[in-house]
Protein backbone atom coordinates (compact mmCIF):
# COMPACT_ATOMS: atom_id res chain seq x y z
CA UNK A 1 0.00 0.00 0.00
CA UNK A 2 1.37 3.43 -0.89
CA UNK A 3 2.98 5.27 2.25
CA UNK A 4 0.96 8.44 1.41
CA UNK A 5 -2.74 9.27 0.94
CA UNK A 6 -4.47 12.50 0.66
CA UNK A 7 -8.76 12.70 1.41
CA UNK A 8 -10.61 15.65 0.74
CA UNK A 9 -13.35 16.07 3.03
CA UNK A 10 -15.99 19.06 2.68
CA UNK A 11 -19.53 19.96 4.71
CA UNK A 12 -23.27 20.03 3.00
CA UNK A 13 -23.75 20.26 -0.67
CA UNK A 14 -27.30 22.06 -1.28
CA UNK A 15 -26.48 21.60 -4.70
CA UNK A 16 -29.38 23.06 -7.68
CA UNK A 17 -26.75 24.99 -9.87
CA UNK A 18 -24.48 23.29 -12.63
CA UNK A 19 -21.03 23.66 -10.97
CA UNK A 20 -19.28 23.10 -14.48
CA UNK A 21 -20.52 26.47 -15.99
CA UNK A 22 -18.97 28.26 -13.56
CA UNK A 23 -15.51 29.80 -15.05
CA UNK A 24 -14.30 32.15 -11.76
CA UNK A 25 -11.08 32.06 -11.22
CA UNK A 26 -11.33 31.22 -7.19
CA UNK A 27 -14.29 28.64 -7.55
CA UNK A 28 -11.55 26.50 -10.04
CA UNK A 29 -8.76 27.05 -7.66
CA UNK A 30 -10.97 25.44 -4.49
CA UNK A 31 -12.42 22.93 -7.11
CA UNK A 32 -8.35 22.05 -8.03
CA UNK A 33 -7.58 21.51 -4.41
CA UNK A 34 -10.49 18.48 -4.53
CA UNK A 35 -9.67 17.00 -7.66
CA UNK A 36 -6.13 16.74 -6.58
CA UNK A 37 -6.92 14.64 -3.51
CA UNK A 38 -6.73 10.91 -3.60
CA UNK A 39 -10.52 10.65 -2.45
CA UNK A 40 -12.79 13.67 -2.06
CA UNK A 41 -15.99 13.78 -0.22
CA UNK A 42 -19.05 15.38 0.48
CA UNK A 43 -22.52 14.91 2.42
CA UNK A 44 -25.11 14.93 -0.53
CA UNK A 45 -28.23 16.81 1.30
CA UNK A 46 -30.74 16.88 -0.89
CA UNK A 47 -32.59 13.48 -3.00
CA UNK A 48 -32.27 14.42 -6.49
CA UNK A 49 -35.57 13.68 -8.51
CA UNK A 50 -37.04 15.57 -11.52
CA UNK A 51 -40.53 15.52 -9.64
CA UNK A 52 -41.65 11.85 -11.25
CA UNK A 53 -41.34 8.60 -10.27
CA UNK A 54 -43.18 5.59 -8.71
CA UNK A 55 -44.18 6.02 -4.77
CA UNK A 56 -42.36 9.71 -5.10
CA UNK A 57 -44.77 12.21 -3.10
CA UNK A 58 -44.28 15.26 -1.11
CA UNK A 59 -43.86 14.14 2.37
CA UNK A 60 -46.31 15.10 4.96
CA UNK A 61 -43.72 16.19 6.85
CA UNK A 62 -40.04 17.93 5.51
CA UNK A 63 -37.34 18.18 7.18
CA UNK A 64 -37.76 21.86 7.92
CA UNK A 65 -38.59 21.93 4.34
CA UNK A 66 -38.54 20.08 1.43
CA UNK A 67 -35.45 19.74 -0.11
CA UNK A 68 -34.55 18.34 -4.10
CA UNK A 69 -31.95 18.68 -6.45
CA UNK A 70 -32.13 18.18 -10.48
CA UNK A 71 -30.94 14.63 -11.16
CA UNK A 72 -27.78 16.24 -13.33
CA UNK A 73 -26.36 17.56 -9.95
CA UNK A 74 -24.73 14.46 -9.14
CA UNK A 75 -22.43 14.28 -12.46
CA UNK A 76 -21.93 17.63 -11.32
CA UNK A 77 -20.14 16.44 -8.45
CA UNK A 78 -18.55 13.88 -10.05
CA UNK A 79 -17.35 16.52 -12.67
CA UNK A 80 -15.92 18.68 -9.26
CA UNK A 81 -13.59 15.84 -8.08
CA UNK A 82 -16.23 14.31 -5.40
CA UNK A 83 -16.00 10.27 -5.27
CA UNK A 84 -18.05 9.18 -2.52
CA UNK A 85 -20.80 10.61 -0.65
CA UNK A 86 -23.00 10.24 2.53
CA UNK A 87 -26.96 10.23 1.75
CA UNK A 88 -28.21 10.28 5.52
CA UNK A 89 -29.96 13.68 6.40
CA UNK A 90 -32.77 15.31 7.71
CA UNK A 91 -34.10 15.82 4.00
CA UNK A 92 -33.46 12.18 2.86
CA UNK A 93 -36.97 11.64 2.66
CA UNK A 94 -38.44 15.22 1.79
CA UNK A 95 -40.10 12.83 -1.36
CA UNK A 96 -41.09 9.93 0.65
CA UNK A 97 -39.76 6.32 -0.47
CA UNK A 98 -39.74 7.22 -4.41
CA UNK A 99 -37.89 10.43 -3.60
CA UNK A 100 -34.86 8.08 -1.75
CA UNK A 101 -35.25 5.27 -4.75
CA UNK A 102 -34.36 8.50 -7.31
CA UNK A 103 -31.42 9.43 -5.40
CA UNK A 104 -30.06 6.08 -5.07
CA UNK A 105 -30.85 5.19 -8.93
CA UNK A 106 -28.66 8.85 -10.06
CA UNK A 107 -26.15 7.97 -8.16
CA UNK A 108 -25.90 4.34 -9.28
CA UNK A 109 -26.27 5.17 -12.93
CA UNK A 110 -22.81 7.76 -11.60
CA UNK A 111 -21.02 5.26 -10.26
CA UNK A 112 -21.05 7.14 -7.09
CA UNK A 113 -20.44 5.16 -3.63
CA UNK A 114 -23.12 6.26 -1.06
CA UNK A 115 -23.93 5.01 2.53
CA UNK A 116 -26.67 6.04 4.81
CA UNK A 117 -30.01 5.38 3.63
CA UNK A 118 -31.25 1.40 2.78
CA UNK A 119 -34.11 -0.52 2.17
CA UNK A 120 -33.94 -1.58 6.02
CA UNK A 121 -31.62 -0.44 8.78
CA UNK A 122 -29.04 -2.92 7.92
CA UNK A 123 -28.59 -1.62 4.70
CA UNK A 124 -28.41 2.23 5.56
CA UNK A 125 -26.04 1.32 8.77
CA UNK A 126 -23.38 -0.91 6.41
CA UNK A 127 -20.03 0.87 5.05
CA UNK A 128 -20.24 1.61 1.39
CA UNK A 129 -16.76 1.21 -0.47
CA UNK A 130 -14.49 2.81 -2.79
CA UNK A 131 -11.68 1.34 -4.91
CA UNK A 132 -8.58 3.36 -5.54
CA UNK A 133 -4.99 2.73 -6.62
CA UNK A 134 -3.71 3.60 -3.07
CA UNK A 135 -6.29 1.49 -1.11
CA UNK A 136 -10.30 0.82 -0.05
CA UNK A 137 -11.67 3.48 1.41
CA UNK A 138 -15.03 2.68 3.43
CA UNK A 139 -17.81 5.31 4.66
CA UNK A 140 -20.51 5.00 7.30
CA UNK A 141 -23.11 7.95 7.44
CA UNK A 142 -25.47 8.19 9.79
CA UNK A 143 -28.36 11.01 10.94
CA UNK A 144 -29.21 12.44 14.38
CA UNK A 145 -31.63 15.07 13.10
CA UNK A 146 -34.74 13.43 10.80
CA UNK A 147 -38.67 13.01 11.04
CA UNK A 148 -39.04 10.23 12.71
CA UNK A 149 -41.04 8.49 10.07
CA UNK A 150 -37.86 8.46 8.14
CA UNK A 151 -35.86 6.46 10.32
CA UNK A 152 -34.61 2.54 8.58
CA UNK A 153 -36.33 0.09 10.32
CA UNK A 154 -34.74 -3.26 11.31
CA UNK A 155 -36.20 -6.72 9.28
CA UNK A 156 -37.32 -9.34 11.14
CA UNK A 157 -37.70 -12.96 9.81
CA UNK A 158 -41.55 -12.40 9.43
CA UNK A 159 -41.72 -8.57 8.33
CA UNK A 160 -39.65 -6.51 5.85
CA UNK A 161 -37.84 -3.47 6.93
CA UNK A 162 -38.38 -0.51 6.80
CA UNK A 163 -36.21 2.32 3.88
CA UNK A 164 -34.85 4.82 5.63
CA UNK A 165 -31.87 6.79 7.45
CA UNK A 166 -29.26 5.20 9.48
CA UNK A 167 -30.00 6.65 13.03
CA UNK A 168 -27.96 8.13 15.58
CA UNK A 169 -30.47 9.03 17.86
CA UNK A 170 -30.06 10.87 21.36
CA UNK A 171 -32.44 11.28 24.47
CA UNK A 172 -32.13 13.72 27.75
CA UNK A 173 -30.30 13.02 31.13
CA UNK A 174 -32.28 15.83 33.42
CA UNK A 175 -31.90 17.05 37.13
CA UNK A 176 -34.66 16.10 39.43
CA UNK A 177 -36.08 19.87 39.63
CA UNK A 178 -36.16 20.27 35.28
CA UNK A 179 -37.79 16.81 35.41
CA UNK A 180 -40.27 17.72 37.77
CA UNK A 181 -41.57 20.68 35.92
CA UNK A 182 -41.41 18.35 32.51
CA UNK A 183 -44.41 16.56 34.11
CA UNK A 184 -46.25 19.32 35.61
CA UNK A 185 -45.76 20.62 31.42
CA UNK A 186 -47.11 17.23 30.42
CA UNK A 187 -49.96 16.91 32.40
CA UNK A 188 -51.02 20.01 31.53
CA UNK A 189 -50.82 19.72 27.69
CA UNK A 190 -52.75 16.16 28.36
CA UNK A 191 -49.55 14.25 26.78
CA UNK A 192 -49.00 10.34 27.52
CA UNK A 193 -46.61 9.98 30.92
CA UNK A 194 -44.90 6.86 31.28
CA UNK A 195 -42.66 5.84 34.18
CA UNK A 196 -40.13 3.13 34.71
CA UNK A 197 -37.04 3.47 37.38
CA UNK A 198 -35.42 6.64 36.46
CA UNK A 199 -36.51 6.68 33.21
CA UNK A 200 -39.67 8.90 31.83
CA UNK A 201 -41.32 8.63 28.71
CA UNK A 202 -43.80 11.57 26.83
CA UNK A 203 -45.82 11.16 24.24
CA UNK A 204 -49.08 12.63 22.24
CA UNK A 205 -52.07 9.91 23.21
CA UNK A 206 -52.69 7.97 20.29
CA UNK A 207 -49.02 7.92 19.62
CA UNK A 208 -47.00 6.19 21.91
CA UNK A 209 -44.75 5.05 19.31
CA UNK A 210 -43.36 8.48 18.89
CA UNK A 211 -41.62 9.35 22.45
CA UNK A 212 -39.35 11.50 23.93
CA UNK A 213 -37.65 9.97 26.64
CA UNK A 214 -35.61 11.76 29.53
CA UNK A 215 -33.95 9.88 32.04
CA UNK A 216 -33.09 11.67 35.56
CA UNK A 217 -29.95 12.05 36.83
CA UNK A 218 -28.68 13.32 40.32
CA UNK A 219 -26.02 16.26 39.14
CA UNK A 220 -27.50 19.59 37.98
CA UNK A 221 -28.21 20.75 34.75
CA UNK A 222 -29.61 19.09 31.11
CA UNK A 223 -26.96 16.72 28.82
CA UNK A 224 -27.73 14.81 25.83
CA UNK A 225 -26.85 11.07 25.17
CA UNK A 226 -26.88 9.24 22.23
CA UNK A 227 -28.89 6.06 22.40
CA UNK A 228 -27.11 3.16 23.36
CA UNK A 229 -28.28 0.74 20.95
CA UNK A 230 -27.84 3.23 17.92
CA UNK A 231 -24.38 3.71 19.47
CA UNK A 232 -23.29 0.03 19.60
CA UNK A 233 -24.74 -0.83 15.68
CA UNK A 234 -23.16 2.19 14.08
CA UNK A 235 -19.82 1.23 16.24
CA UNK A 236 -20.34 -2.84 15.40
CA UNK A 237 -20.36 -1.05 11.01
CA UNK A 238 -17.28 1.15 12.07
CA UNK A 239 -15.31 -1.80 13.35
CA UNK A 240 -16.47 -4.05 10.71
CA UNK A 241 -15.10 -1.47 7.77
CA UNK A 242 -11.62 -1.36 9.90
CA UNK A 243 -11.58 -4.87 8.72
CA UNK A 244 -12.53 -4.54 5.00
CA UNK A 245 -11.14 -1.38 3.93
CA UNK A 246 -7.12 0.70 4.56
CA UNK A 247 -9.31 4.30 5.40
CA UNK A 248 -12.47 4.36 7.03
CA UNK A 249 -14.27 7.70 7.13
CA UNK A 250 -17.69 8.21 9.16
CA UNK A 251 -20.15 10.68 8.96
CA UNK A 252 -22.99 12.40 11.15
CA UNK A 253 -25.23 14.68 9.88
CA UNK A 254 -26.68 17.18 12.89
CA UNK A 255 -28.76 19.92 13.22
CA UNK A 256 -28.36 19.68 16.83
CA UNK A 257 -26.66 22.34 19.19
CA UNK A 258 -25.23 22.96 22.90
CA UNK A 259 -28.06 24.71 24.22
CA UNK A 260 -26.17 26.90 26.71
CA UNK A 261 -23.12 27.41 24.56
CA UNK A 262 -24.46 28.43 21.29
CA UNK A 263 -24.68 26.88 17.19
CA UNK A 264 -21.04 27.15 17.13
CA UNK A 265 -20.50 23.84 19.73
CA UNK A 266 -21.81 20.44 19.46
CA UNK A 267 -23.87 19.23 21.76
CA UNK A 268 -23.22 16.98 24.72
CA UNK A 269 -23.88 13.68 23.00
CA UNK A 270 -21.34 14.43 19.73
CA UNK A 271 -17.59 14.58 20.86
CA UNK A 272 -17.94 11.37 23.18
CA UNK A 273 -19.44 8.95 19.99
CA UNK A 274 -16.68 11.02 17.91
CA UNK A 275 -13.99 9.51 19.78
CA UNK A 276 -15.69 6.49 19.92
CA UNK A 277 -15.59 5.92 16.49
CA UNK A 278 -11.85 7.16 16.73
CA UNK A 279 -11.45 4.41 19.02
CA UNK A 280 -13.50 1.75 16.93
CA UNK A 281 -11.59 2.23 13.63
CA UNK A 282 -12.69 5.69 11.71
CA UNK A 283 -9.67 7.56 10.30
CA UNK A 284 -11.63 10.81 10.25
CA UNK A 285 -14.83 11.75 11.66
CA UNK A 286 -16.82 14.11 9.97
CA UNK A 287 -19.95 15.90 11.79
CA UNK A 288 -21.96 18.77 9.85
CA UNK A 289 -25.54 19.81 9.27
CA UNK A 290 -25.90 22.60 12.12
CA UNK A 291 -25.88 25.78 9.26
CA UNK A 292 -23.70 27.21 12.01
CA UNK A 293 -21.57 27.84 9.81
CA UNK A 294 -18.23 26.20 10.84
CA UNK A 295 -17.00 24.68 14.28
CA UNK A 296 -13.95 23.58 15.70
CA UNK A 297 -11.67 20.58 15.37
CA UNK A 298 -10.22 18.02 16.90
CA UNK A 299 -7.54 15.71 16.48
CA UNK A 300 -8.02 12.60 18.82
CA UNK A 301 -5.30 9.90 18.84
CA UNK A 302 -3.94 11.14 16.10
CA UNK A 303 -7.39 11.26 13.85
CA UNK A 304 -9.11 14.60 12.84
CA UNK A 305 -12.65 15.50 14.10
CA UNK A 306 -14.66 17.59 12.20
CA UNK A 307 -17.41 18.82 14.33
CA UNK A 308 -18.77 20.98 11.20
CA UNK A 309 -17.32 22.42 8.40
CA UNK A 310 -20.14 24.64 7.02
CA UNK A 311 -22.33 24.23 4.22
CA UNK A 312 -19.96 23.49 1.18
CA UNK A 313 -22.26 24.32 -1.19
CA UNK A 314 -25.13 26.75 -0.58
CA UNK A 315 -27.88 27.10 -3.67
CA UNK A 316 -30.47 26.63 -0.86
CA UNK A 317 -32.97 28.54 -2.68
CA UNK A 318 -31.73 28.58 -6.10
CA UNK A 319 -33.85 27.07 -9.39
CA UNK A 320 -37.00 25.77 -7.10
CA UNK A 321 -39.79 25.65 -9.66
CA UNK A 322 -41.42 24.11 -7.27
CA UNK A 323 -42.87 22.97 -3.77
CA UNK A 324 -45.50 21.11 -2.13
CA UNK A 325 -48.32 22.89 -0.54
CA UNK A 326 -47.44 22.29 2.64
CA UNK A 327 -44.85 24.83 2.49
CA UNK A 328 -47.28 27.59 1.62
CA UNK A 329 -49.09 27.38 5.15
CA UNK A 330 -45.55 27.18 7.25
CA UNK A 331 -46.08 29.35 9.93
CA UNK A 332 -45.05 33.30 9.09
CA UNK A 333 -45.94 33.03 5.51
CA UNK A 334 -48.26 36.00 5.60
CA UNK A 335 -45.86 37.55 7.76
CA UNK A 336 -43.68 38.23 4.41
CA UNK A 337 -46.76 39.60 2.09
CA UNK A 338 -50.74 38.61 3.10
CA UNK A 339 -51.34 40.46 -0.33
CA UNK A 340 -50.24 37.11 -2.10
CA UNK A 341 -52.60 34.24 -1.29
CA UNK A 342 -51.22 31.10 -1.09
CA UNK A 343 -52.34 29.27 -3.96
CA UNK A 344 -51.31 32.08 -6.64
CA UNK A 345 -48.04 31.75 -4.15
CA UNK A 346 -44.65 31.08 -6.58
CA UNK A 347 -41.96 29.09 -5.30
CA UNK A 348 -39.90 32.13 -5.03
CA UNK A 349 -42.69 34.15 -3.01
CA UNK A 350 -42.59 31.42 -0.49
CA UNK A 351 -38.86 31.07 -0.63
CA UNK A 352 -38.90 34.71 0.62
CA UNK A 353 -41.98 34.37 2.93
CA UNK A 354 -39.41 31.74 4.79
CA UNK A 355 -36.39 34.26 5.06
CA UNK A 356 -38.24 36.86 6.15
CA UNK A 357 -39.61 35.56 8.92
CA UNK A 358 -36.85 33.36 10.22
CA UNK A 359 -34.57 36.26 10.04
CA UNK A 360 -37.03 37.87 12.48
CA UNK A 361 -38.56 35.00 14.62
CA UNK A 362 -36.04 32.16 15.27
CA UNK A 363 -35.64 32.52 19.56
CA UNK A 364 -33.53 29.27 19.49
CA UNK A 365 -30.74 28.86 18.61
CA UNK A 366 -30.03 32.81 19.52
CA UNK A 367 -29.41 34.48 16.08
CA UNK A 368 -30.69 31.48 13.84
CA UNK A 369 -28.90 29.84 11.40
CA UNK A 370 -26.45 30.00 9.71
CA UNK A 371 -24.87 33.01 11.72
CA UNK A 372 -21.31 33.71 12.86
CA UNK A 373 -19.11 36.20 13.66
CA UNK A 374 -17.40 35.88 9.90
CA UNK A 375 -20.75 35.68 8.05
CA UNK A 376 -21.47 32.96 5.54
CA UNK A 377 -18.66 30.89 5.43
CA UNK A 378 -17.23 27.28 5.44
CA UNK A 379 -13.75 24.94 4.88
CA UNK A 380 -12.54 22.34 3.12
CA UNK A 381 -10.07 20.07 4.40
CA UNK A 382 -7.15 17.82 2.93
CA UNK A 383 -6.42 15.02 5.49
CA UNK A 384 -3.14 13.38 4.14
CA UNK A 385 -1.98 10.20 5.75
CA UNK A 386 1.29 8.08 5.73
CA UNK A 387 2.88 5.23 6.82
CA UNK A 388 0.62 3.26 9.17
CA UNK A 389 -2.45 5.29 8.38
CA UNK A 390 -0.95 8.10 10.49
CA UNK A 391 -2.16 11.67 10.04
CA UNK A 392 1.08 13.72 8.79
CA UNK A 393 -0.23 16.83 7.95
CA UNK A 394 -3.97 18.35 7.91
CA UNK A 395 -5.08 21.76 5.27
CA UNK A 396 -7.89 23.77 6.32
CA UNK A 397 -9.14 26.14 2.81
CA UNK A 398 -11.36 28.57 3.47
CA UNK A 399 -14.00 29.70 1.67
CA UNK A 400 -16.78 31.58 0.97
CA UNK A 401 -20.14 31.92 -1.83
CA UNK A 402 -20.39 33.54 -5.04
CA UNK A 403 -23.87 35.94 -5.04
CA UNK A 404 -24.45 37.10 -8.41
CA UNK A 405 -25.40 35.35 -11.27
CA UNK A 406 -28.33 34.36 -9.73
CA UNK A 407 -27.72 31.20 -11.86
CA UNK A 408 -24.60 30.55 -9.81
CA UNK A 409 -25.48 31.51 -6.04
CA UNK A 410 -24.13 29.37 -3.46
CA UNK A 411 -21.25 28.33 -5.10
CA UNK A 412 -18.12 28.02 -3.20
CA UNK A 413 -15.05 30.07 -4.03
CA UNK A 414 -11.66 30.53 -2.16
CA UNK A 415 -12.01 33.36 0.05
CA UNK A 416 -10.13 36.51 -0.24
CA UNK A 417 -7.08 37.56 1.93
CA UNK A 418 -8.58 39.28 4.45
CA UNK A 419 -12.15 37.11 4.81
CA UNK A 420 -9.33 34.18 4.30
CA UNK A 421 -7.56 35.39 8.08
CA UNK A 422 -11.04 35.99 9.38
CA UNK A 423 -12.22 32.55 8.73
CA UNK A 424 -9.30 30.41 9.98
CA UNK A 425 -8.53 32.63 13.23
CA UNK A 426 -12.38 31.84 14.01
CA UNK A 427 -11.80 28.16 13.42
CA UNK A 428 -8.70 28.22 15.49
CA UNK A 429 -11.03 29.42 18.44
CA UNK A 430 -13.49 27.19 18.41
CA UNK A 431 -10.84 24.48 17.75
CA UNK A 432 -8.42 25.62 20.62
CA UNK A 433 -11.28 24.15 23.46
CA UNK A 434 -10.51 20.66 21.82
CA UNK A 435 -6.49 21.68 22.37
CA UNK A 436 -6.24 21.77 18.27
CA UNK A 437 -3.59 24.88 17.75
CA UNK A 438 -4.96 26.15 13.72
CA UNK A 439 -2.22 28.56 11.81
CA UNK A 440 -2.69 31.00 9.22
CA UNK A 441 -0.27 30.37 6.74
CA UNK A 442 -0.11 31.45 2.95
CA UNK A 443 -4.19 32.36 2.59
CA UNK A 444 -4.98 28.80 4.21
CA UNK A 445 -5.08 27.30 7.92
CA UNK A 446 -2.17 24.58 9.27
CA UNK A 447 -3.23 22.19 11.99
CA UNK A 448 -0.38 21.67 14.48
CA UNK A 449 -0.04 17.93 14.43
Amino acid sequence: MHTDFSVAITGDSIIRVRLSLCEEDRFRSLIKVVRDADVAYTQLELPVHDYEGPELYPAAEGGHNWGRAPRYVVEELKWAGFDIVSTASNHSLDYSYGGLYSTWEALKEANMPYAGTGMNLAEAREPAYLETPKGRVALISMCSSFVRWSRAGEARRDVKGRPGVNPLRFYHRVDPDTMESLKQLAVKLGWWVEHYDNVWLFDQPGTQNTIYKFVVRDEPGVITVADEEDVEGNLRSIRFARRQADYVLVHLHSHDFHPEKGLSVPPDFIPPFARASIDAGADVFIAQGSHAPLRGIEVYRGKPIFYDLGDFIASNAVHTPRLPSEFYFRTGYNYYNPDIRRWEATAADAYDALKAYDATSIVNPPGGVRTAPVGKASIAAVCTFGEGRNLTELKVYPATYLEEPISQRGIPIMANAEMAKKIIEYVGELSAVYGTNVTFKDGIGLVRL
